[in-house]
């Protein structure tokens, strides 16, 4: 009997119940969404539990402002409050849908507006570094090859996520063709961000297939995963954990590999050589901040914002937007001198 009441008061529906709900609708997302979101709204569950709500008949618009102030009083990051507020302001308009409170509950929360540098994370690594850090791997025969250097080789030339990076099979990488391929493959545990849409051929330059043509030969552990495939990054578990593959992104963009360290420690015993620890390095960059880096270069060498958005899977409004900004005024004037002759010969233009 409580049930039918339920369903026929709304207003007695519990907090974690409408969540729960709102979060089955979310079905058109990727995974990593859909763990997005389920984080996120936790954050309200744990709120609502602090002030001893547990219906969503007992929300009200001040209540949630509320809310609002204690995830901006939680967070440093202009980037990270707007986008815990932004998933639970869906969660609200779902609640808002019910016809429970006269007022809208979502509008009481106002969703930060980044500016262009904000939006863009300017935090990124920058051409001169990603130069350095990779002509060291190539003349150093101890790291040539390594996970570290296949990794940001391959990041940095195509600029793509770390998820579609994380996807690839061994036999997605044509060396021969000079060429790697992106497919959406959901059913075993790698669909892309865009999915089909997210499918591609990048070309690849001699620098980066030599790098990956050593990692695969003697680093790569020749496993398999758990849906049969044989991925691309393989650890002797199987394909790799996002974990591993943001680990050798902040351990391979250490600026103490190529040079002395700028922060004035001693590499031999510093524990952001550490892998546990390598994040903690001022200077080390995440994989996104590679992608960040990477489509800027792009750009800086001459390539229309349309090409480099079909390279790495965005939409050229986005590449305009988000990612157009030079380094300074000089490179953005070099930029419209010269086309990118040093960027890809391989590139096949008709490829999906």
């Amino acid at each position: 009997m409580a049930g039918s009441d339920r369903r026929q008061d709304p207003s007695e529906l519990s907090i974690k119940d409408a969540r729960e709900q709102w979060l089955a609708k979310q079905t058109g997302k990727t995974d990593r969404t859909q763990s997005a979101y389920d984080r996120r709204t936790r954050l309200f569950i744990q709120w609502c539990e602090n002030e001893e709500i547990t219906t969503v008949g007992e929300l009200s618009p001040f209540l949630i402002d509320q809310f609002d102030l204690w995830i901006r009083n939680r967070y440093d990051s202009d980037s990270t409050i707007r986008g815990r507020l932004q998933t639970n302001k869906q969660l609200l308009d779902y609640i808002d849908g019910l016809g429970i409170h006269d007022a809208p509950l979502a509008d009481a929360i106002d969703v930060p507006v980044l500016d262009r540098q904000q939006a863009s994370n300017q935090t990124r690594l920058r051409t001169d570094d990603a130069t350095a850090l990779l002509a060291h791997y190539r003349d150093d025969l101890a790291t040539f090859g390594s996970p570290e250097h296949a990794f940001l080789e391959l990041a940095w030339f195509t600029g793509a996520r770390v998820g579609s990076l994380r996807a690839l099979d061994l036999g997605d990488y044509e060396p021969d063709e000079h060429r790697i391929r992106f497919q959406h493959r959901p059913d075993s545990g790698t669909g892309l961000k865009n999915k089909q849409a997210g499918e591609r051929y990048v070309g690849l330059s001699d620098d980066v297939c030599d790098a990956l043509d050593a990692y695969i030969a003697r680093e790569r552990s020749d496993k398999w995963d758990d849906h049969g495939r044989r991925p691309l990054f393989c650890s002797r578990q199987g394909r790799v954990s996002f974990t591993t593959l943001r680990a050798w992104s902040y351990l391979g963009t250490q600026p103490c590999v190529y040079g002395p360290c700028p922060h004035e420690r001693d590499p031999a015993t510093c524990e952001y050589r550490e892998r546990n620890h390598s994040s903690k390095c001022p200077s080390s960059r995440s994989p996104h901040q590679i992608r960040t880096g990477s489509i800027t270069w792009q750009l800086d060498q001459g390539l229309p914002p349309e090409t480099v958005a079909a390279r790495v899977n965005a939409t050229p409004r986005v590449i305009r937007e988000f990612y157009d900004v030079a380094e300074d005024d000089e490179a953005f004037q070099e930029r419209r001198s010269h086309v990118a002759d040093q960027l890809d010969d391989h590139d096949d233009e008709d490829s999906p």
